[in-house]
């Protein structure tokens, strides 16, 4: 797997993932204390905000959530996006 690393600032993030983030791929998001794995499902736009849907990966865990971006961008510490065999990971920075 092709492993890429990336820092960006927080202003950076939103067209960053309207440009390069993809439906299918697997996407581990680090905020807060908060660790969310899955799946993109879709990315929306809605009033201004980037929301992305995902269905959560794990033994007990099968469902979907939706992040809105705009609400936990201060707080994003990781994320992990995995497309065919490539691994981006991206560090944010205020």
């Amino acid at each position: 797997m092709n492993t890429k690393s990336l820092t960006l600032k927080e202003n950076e993030l939103i067209p960053f993932i309207d440009k390069y983030f993809r439906e299918e791929a697997l996407l581990e998001i680090s905020y807060n204390r908060v660790f969310i794995p899955g799946k993109i499902l879709f990315i929306t736009h809605e009033d201004n905000e980037t929301i992305i849907t995902i269905q959560l990966k794990g033994q007990l865990l099968n469902q979907t959530v939706d992040i809105n971006i705009n609400n936990i961008i201060k707080e994003v510490v990781e994320i992990r996006h995995t497309y065919n065999d490539e691994e981006l990971i991206l560090t944010i920075v205020d």
